[in-house]
């Protein structure tokens, strides 16, 4: 990976962000790591720093917590327990336990997420869990780094002993002190300790009348400390004692440092193993805090970016309070694989630097395994190399102008470059004759443009302008200029130079009219002529998109009115099969109702034998007839029903069955005219684009018999149809495998139903039973997500689960 100048991170800006993510590291090995972290030109690491990234990002908006915490540094610890017979102090085993401890978690927290984070898990796994180390210290050192009373039965005797000697001590030093005091020889002081044994503070002129041995004597000389003979021999005691327990921790500090020293190797190799977590943290932590996204990596030269923001100023603004943050155009610029070179021009202060920086930094943040603050349908190419002529390099100790500087720079990238590589050029040509420097890195670019790199340049001279016009890989650019408030707007125009704006500039800065007149003289017509071209042709590009934005806002609210008519029309229909399903069904009751009576009534009739059986016969027909034809459009209504909820993916064409994406029409689709389509609907002809159409399944008549017979089959569980669903399942003071059985037959049950949130209260306890319920919901594919619900409806007494 070719870098040049040795400042291009700092020119770019890739240092801050490096600085951010020193900043959210949790180990000073990772720290150490992203000290010298850059970015790579071979793709397949791109592509997996990229992925882990993408995975951590996911996992640290999960709600589920994510075991990795501050690593604490043990690495000097490691060292001094290496020498046989060494010991490490007490506190190291703290920081031991927690490296432990934060190792194993982290471990088991990939291996129970393998599938959702396969990247991130192959790292976990050089992780070696060292459960029996933690075990050891665990039982013998308290998390605040004291030894525990029973880290052995011999340590756990004698401070037991001590404690009871030093109960004995106290009694009998408070009964001579209560003695002392009653014959006023004490001083105001209590009992106190001098050289590790107990004493009592005696008047100097009672000191002949206590028996026992002076230790200590006030700085006044009033006071002396005396250890009295009835307690010489219990402090003898609790001294040896306290030497026999520190022999004893020793003892076991030692056999805690062996189990350390062995145990070395894998303790190392956690640490880089949990670096290197950590380090895929800090990418994602950075990329969340620009609200970032992953690109795609094109495999071809394509560099287009969606809505980028600057990362420098997106990162300066979360440093900010929102009201104090600047307001950031984003940027919108797409070069074809074939569009190698990039002109951009524009007014001084206009944004072209910062576009050509937003272009650096976002390609050189990727491929190092950074999202970026853009549009994730954004595309980047990974390059070879990244030369970067920006700012002001001069040396007075190496004798450089800015001019010679930028010479130094261009011999040094002509030597060094790689084909495939992203080079930058700010001001070209600034710093010497304007004819001569533009000659000079013309021939620079076209040596280069040979060579497949991609190369933006932001300059004010127009014979590079013209150059970007000619030339069969190059294109112009600006950033565009508001005429009418003589100010940048920042937005990017591709395929359209810009002007300078000196002239609009300097008048707004009320520069004196005759200057500004001499001034446009000495330009010479010609160049005059070309800058007002070119500023008329941003203006008619401003208006010709201010046109378009009004033309679209009137296609949106067209589009929404259509919409909207066309769901009145389908709501008026439905209204009106109901109408005529209520009157048809009607209808069909008084037909009932007749047909009953003239059967009742050719019945008597036919017991007077005073008709015509013919007769009869044709009235029957006609009843039944009319019966049919009712039946018949009460089928059709429940057809149309059924019609429009069977679609079909295949695209309509005439005579087929269709309805309207936006509403509930149904027809039949009988003409097409280019992109439109004519439908027939209740008897109705109406318009419409042919991508408004659905085909669906033309609903097939059954044919009548003469008996119908009617059953019902129930399909499925009964278990799962025959109850109510309820929206909560309480399964608090269960055991676990039959809280889990029940949860297994609730969660079934809520599937086949369709319902996709559910709650299940476990209680809270020692969190047992959630843990087993937790573990029991990741291992189901139909679990979509789950958490614990918030305070004021359980909190860590219930769990919300979200189906799929």
């Amino acid at each position: 990976m070719r870098l040049y100048p040795p400042s291009i991170t700092e020119k770019l800006g890739f240092d801050q962000i490096k600085e951010a993510a020193i900043d959210a590291a949790m180990s000073d090995r990772t720290r150490e790591k992203l000290e010298v972290w850059t970015a790579s030109s071979d793709p397949k690491e791109v592509h997996l720093w990229l992925n882990e990234t993408k995975e951590m990002m996911d996992i640290l908006r999960n709600p589920d917590p994510f075991p990795l915490d501050q690593v604490p540094e043990i690495r000097d610890f490691l060292s001094q327990a290496s020498a046989e017979d060494s010991i490490i102090a007490l506190a190291a085993f703290v920081k031991i336990f927690k490296v432990s401890t934060i190792s194993r978690r982290t471990r088991k927290f990939f291996k129970r997420n393998h599938e959702e984070y396969p990247d991130c898990k192959r790292v976990s796994e050089g992780i070696v869990p060292l459960k029996e180390l933690e075990q050891e210290i665990k039982g013998k050192v308290t998390e605040y780094g004291e030894l525990r009373d029973d880290a052995s039965p011999e340590l756990k005797r004698i401070r037991k002993q001590i404690n009871g000697k030093k109960n004995d001590l106290r009694s009998t030093i408070n009964r001579i002190m209560k003695n002392a005091t009653k014959d006023g020889m004490t001083s105001d002081e209590g009992a106190t300790i001098r050289n590790g044994r107990m004493v009592i503070p005696i008047q100097a002129e009672y000191k002949r009348k206590v028996q026992g041995f002076v230790h200590d004597v006030s700085s006044t000389g009033q006071t002396v400390y005396l250890e009295p003979v009835e307690a010489l021999h219990l402090n003898n005691e609790i001294r040896q004692l306290e030497a026999e327990e520190q022999n004893e921790i020793e003892r076991i500090l030692r056999s805690l440092t062996r189990q350390v020293r062995v145990n070395t190797p894998f303790l190392r190799q956690n640490i880089e193993a949990l670096s290197d977590l950590d380090l895929i943290v800090c990418r994602a932590k950075v990329s969340l805090l620009l609200e970032g996204d992953i690109p795609i990596v094109s495999d071809q030269v394509i560099l287009d970016l969606k809505k980028a923001e600057n990362p420098i100023l997106k990162l300066k603004n979360t440093k900010l309070k929102p009201s104090e943050r600047e307001k950031i155009i984003p940027l919108d610029l797409r070069l074809e694989e074939d569009e190698r070179c990039l002109m951009v021009t524009g007014p001084n202060a206009g944004g072209k630097s910062v576009a050509m920086k937003t272009i650096g930094l976002c390609s050189m943040m990727i491929q190092a395994g950074f999202g970026i603050p853009a549009d994730p349908t954004s595309e980047l190419p990974i390059f070879r190399g990244f030369f970067v002529d920006m700012g002001d390099d001069q040396s007075i100790e190496n004798d450089l102008s800015t001019f010679s500087s930028r010479l130094k720079w261009m011999q040094e990238t002509v030597d060094n470059f790689e084909k495939g590589s992203l080079v930058l050029i700010d001001e070209a040509a600034a710093g010497t004759d304007p004819d001569e420097g533009s000659a000079l890195f013309q021939a620079l670019l076209e040596h280069l443009l040979r060579s497949h790199c991609k190369i933006v340049v932001t300059t004010h001279h127009g014979s590079l302008k013209v150059f970007a016009h000619e030339h069969q890989y190059a294109i112009n650019g600006s950033m565009e200029f508001d005429q009418e408030n003589l100010s940048p707007t920042y937005q990017f125009k591709k395929g359209i130079p810009g002007s300078s704006y000196a002239f609009e500039i300097a008048q707004r800065m009320n520069i004196s009219k005759p200057i500004l007149d001499r001034s446009r003289e000495l330009v010479g017509e010609a160049k005059e002529a070309m800058e007002s071209l070119i500023s008329e042709l941003e203006t008619r590009t401003q208006e010709a998109n201010e046109l378009k934005k009004k033309y679209d806002e009137l296609y949106s609210k067209t589009e929404k009115d259509k919409n909207r008519y066309e769901n009145k029309l389908a709501s008026i229909d439905r209204e009106k099969e109901k109408i005529r399903e209520k009157a048809l069904k009607e209808a069909k009751h008084i037909m009932d109702t007749a047909n009953q009576r003239i059967e009742s009534a050719v019945q008597q009739i036919i017991e007077k034998d005073k008709a015509d059986k013919d007769e009869i016969r044709q009235i029957r027909k006609d009843v039944d007839e009319q019966k049919v034809d009712i039946e018949e459009s009460l089928n059709e209504i429940e057809d149309q029903k059924t019609a429009r909820e069977r679609t079909s993916k295949e695209p309509p064409k005439v005579g087929d069955a269709v309805r309207f994406k936006d509403g509930n029409t149904t027809g039949e689709l009988v003409e097409m005219q280019g992109k439109k389509a004519v439908v027939l609907a209740g008897g109705l002809t109406l318009k419409t684009n042919y991508k408004n159409l659905i085909k669906v399944e033309k609903v097939e008549r059954k044919k009548k018999t003469k008996s119908r017979a009617r059953s019902s089959i129930i399909v499925g569980d009964s278990d799962l149809t025959s109850e109510a669903m309820k929206p909560s399942l309480h399964v608090r003071g269960l055991r676990a495998d039959e809280a889990l059985k029940e949860v297994t037959k609730y969660l079934d049950k809520a599937i086949f139903r369709g319902i996709n949130r559910v709650e299940i209260v476990h209680g809270k306890g020692d969190g047992i039973l959630k843990d087993q319920i937790q573990s029991y919901l990741h291992t189901r594919d139909d679990v979509k997500s789950f958490e614990l619900a918030p305070v004021d409806q359980g909190g860590a007494g219930c769990t919300v689960v979200h189906l799929k």
